[in-house]
């Protein structure tokens, strides 16, 4: 096979361009992670910033609600005023329930009046107190099962510190109440889910602890503080939102009350609680994955997490635009290094390569050995193509001399090769025949064993390339036996020979092939009907040899084809054709010929051959193309 040649201007160009690209792609990483550096300090910097200004904004209202309980209980005081009775004669049946114990019973409350009025029955003064604190106010008696709340400015079913509200005597805020007079606390407001900011006053009638007064704010008045939030920006895309501890949205512009405990990067977040995140969430426009990065922050009065963050394209777009312009000119600056380094090294080259052509027409022998390399130059080249000059001129000489001598040997060695190559081609299909055979347990490949031995007894003889027609029949009869025992009923031979010529000499191995291409390629769609004729007339003086098909054929194009293969041999795909025309046309000139004749009703090969009826030892091709033949 013969090797791949890379011209030096090739590689010359693929070195320029590799070390350019190298260049290029060394300073382009440098710079894109400085980029990226930068970018990601930024955005930090950036996140982490508004993270805490967002936390800032929530202590501060956190601060400026817990504020208000001291305001609130005043503004209780004055509407409860001095006029407090707790009339035990009086009292009403509650349904009671104990938070500490979660259980609920009845029992008898005393009456509470405040300004003459049963607050149990009219709840004017919580709801003017609620009214102007804008929170949750209650009344409480004191039982001796503790405070009971009689009044409340919610009176939705089971709300929190509602009527029916008991603080037992056996829990701390109860304790704190007592010891305290006044006193403020946070709670957990476990039916809104909500933390609450609370306060507790005592109220006495003529020095004795009757009840209690009640006021809650929200810890943050949540419009004011989602309008503040949602005001800050974050990136292009970005918004900032609040989970709390069991990771349920509590401040998001779509999402509220949405639960995220399912999603693993939440619950890793709500674990951290401070830290810095990137997570993958799909995309409610797009449906698809899209790679996010937040920045979060506890915040312990609340319970809750505030998250400032947007999506990985929002921060580094700029970056990702970056990188498509390096990867353009990386790509440009590669094809530019490349064409500019093979001009370069085709410049440099060019006379190496007029001296490589000069040499591979020489190995080829097609060189014009009259003709001398015109190169001008002061350096190794142009030393070189002064001493090729000087060996060109000798070769010719010795051309001159020896041609003719040249030519007969050439000739009989490729008459040698030729015919050296039928017995290893023919051998290997009949033994690939064999195997089918063993292949499929046919016992009667041991007489195609038989069969082929007897024939390459005949084929081997004494080694001269001549033999009588009827020899070569003998030879072919073999070979068509040997097909038969794979083949079977498919195909018949019939034989049309002139008596007078079975024993005119012809090459040896000539019929074989032929008849070959013929069981191999004619029958393929047949299973039995196949005919094919060997005939043998003498015409002109000459022999014509015919071996013809009634199989498949073969159509224009292939038949062009086939004859363009016989005309170049070293294109034709069949050995056994190629090996026949080119010892015909070796053996006995351009006078004599094999050809191929074919339509949809079969396939003709006919040889014209020369009328030999003595032995030639060798056969000398003058210049006119005849044959001579020497006995």
């Amino acid at each position: 096979m013969r090797r791949r040649i890379v011209h030096i201007s090739s590689k010359l160009g693929i070195s320029f361009g590799l070390l350019i690209a190298l260049v290029l792609l060394l300073a382009g990483i440098l710079t894109y992670s400085r980029i990226e550096t930068i970018i990601t300090e930024t955005v930090d910097a950036n996140l982490d910033t508004s993270s805490a200004l967002i936390t800032k904004i929530v202590e501060t209202s956190i601060e400026n609600k817990r504020g208000e309980i001291p305001k609130d209980l005043v503004v209780a005081q004055h509407y409860i005023g001095e006029d407090i009775v707790l009339d035990s004669s009086k009292s009403r049946n509650l349904r009671v329930y104990n938070p500490v114990r979660e259980t609920y019973f009845e029992m008898d409350v005393p009456s509470l009046r405040i300004g003459g009025f049963d607050v149990s029955l009219d709840h004017w003064v919580v709801d003017r107190i609620s009214e102007k604190t804008a929170g949750v106010a209650s009344l409480y008696v004191l039982t001796d099962r503790g405070f009971v709340c009689v009044s409340s400015s919610d009176r939705s079913a089971n709300a929190y510190q509602g009527i029916g509200w008991l603080i037992p005597t056996d829990s701390p805020i109860y304790t704190l109440m007592m010891r305290e007079e006044t006193w403020y606390g946070r709670d957990y407001d476990y039916i809104e889910k909500e933390w609450v900011f609370t306060g507790y006053q005592l109220l006495y009638e003529k020095g004795e602890v009757v009840g209690a007064t009640y006021v809650s704010q929200d810890q943050v008045q949540m419009d004011a503080l989602r309008e503040q939030l949602l005001s800050v920006p974050v990136g292009r895309e970005g918004v900032p939102y609040i989970v709390d501890y069991i990771g349920r949205v509590v401040v998001h512009p779509e999402d509220e009350g949405k639960q995220l405990m399912s999603h693993e990067d939440i619950v890793s977040l709500v674990f951290q609680r401070n830290g810095r995140i990137q997570y993958t969430q799909i995309d409610s426009e797009t449906g698809r994955p899209a790679k996010h990065l937040a920045y979060f922050k506890y915040i312990s009065e609340m319970n809750w997490i505030v998250i400032v963050g947007s999506t990985m394209h929002d921060f580094y777009g700029s970056l990702y635009a970056i990188r498509v312009i390096f990867i353009v000119i990386f790509g440009i600056s590669l094809v530019v290094a490349q064409i500019l380094g093979i001009f370069l090294g085709r410049r440099i080259t060019k006379p190496i390569t007029q001296i490589t052509k000069k040499i591979q027409d020489l190995s080829e022998g097609e060189a014009n050995l009259s003709s001398t390399l015109e190169i001008r130059s002061n350096d190794e080249v142009g030393r070189l193509a002064e001493y090729f000059n000087t060996f060109v001129k000798k070769l010719k000489n010795l051309n001159d001399l020896e041609r003719h001598g040249i030519d007969i040997m050439l000739r009989d060695t490729q008459m040698n090769a030729l015919q050296a190559q039928i017995n290893p081609h023919f051998l290997y299909n009949t033994l690939e025949t064999i195997r089918f055979m063993i292949t499929m347990k046919d016992e009667r490949a041991v007489e195609m064993v038989k069969l082929l031995a007897k024939l390459f007894r005949i084929s081997i003889g004494d080694g001269e390339p001549y033999v009588t027609l009827r020899r070569e029949l003998e030879h072919a009869q073999l070979y068509i036996d040997l097909q038969r025992y794979r083949y079977s009923d498919r195909f018949a031979v019939v034989y049309d020979i002139e008596e007078s010529l079975l024993d005119v000499y012809t090459l040896k191995f000539m019929l074989q092939p032929i008849v070959e291409n013929s069981i191999l390629h004619a029958f393929n769609h047949m299973d039995r009907g196949g005919i094919i004729t060997i005939s043998a007339h003498a015409v002109e003086g000459k022999v014509l040899v015919s071996v013809q098909d009634n199989g498949q054929g073969m159509d224009r194009l292939t038949l062009d084809r086939v004859h363009s293969d016989l005309r170049e041999s070293s294109r034709i795909n069949s050995v056994g054709l190629r090996n026949v025309h080119d010892r015909i046309l070796l053996n006995f000139g351009s006078e004599y010929y094999l050809k191929i004749e074919s339509n949809t009703e079969g396939t003709e090969v006919l040889m014209l051959l020369p009328y030999l009826t003595l032995k030639p030892k060798s056969t000398y091709i003058s210049g006119n193309s005849k044959p001579v033949f020497i006995y």
